[in-house]
């Protein structure tokens, strides 16, 4: 999951831990946040179990990055927003993406870049 600098370091002051502890910047300088080794799955993910279908709850919920809020839905090669995860087992469940999402991509988009 990417997140801008503005979301790491309040993800930071929030949960006490370094910024290296929860994410890691690709090739292009992006932050992502970090999987756990023991469950692969977010870091914030409160969960005992490595299946993609175990319960778990996020333990930033309240402070989640706005790529988090908008989860599952992406940005097509269009720029219009839709729900394309194959991994997530609850796809099915969330309703198909407005303009108002496919916005708020954008914008991140444009912050990530930033």
């Amino acid at each position: 999951m990417p997140i801008t600098a503005t979301e790491a370091s309040r993800l930071s002051r929030r949960t006490g831990m370094a910024e290296s502890d929860f994410c890691s910047k690709d090739e292009l300088g992006i932050r992502r946040l970090l999987n756990s080794q023991s469950t692969k799955a977010c870091v914030f993910l409160a969960t005992e179990s490595d299946l993609p279908t175990a319960p778990g709850i996020c333990s930033v919920y309240d402070s989640r990055p706005l790529g988090c809020k908008t989860y599952p839905s992406v940005l097509n090669d269009e720029d219009i927003a839709i729900l394309d995860d194959e991994i997530c087992p609850h796809t099915d469940e969330f309703d198909e993406p407005d303009e108002e999402v496919a916005l708020r991509l954008l914008n991140l988009e444009a912050k990530l870049k930033q």
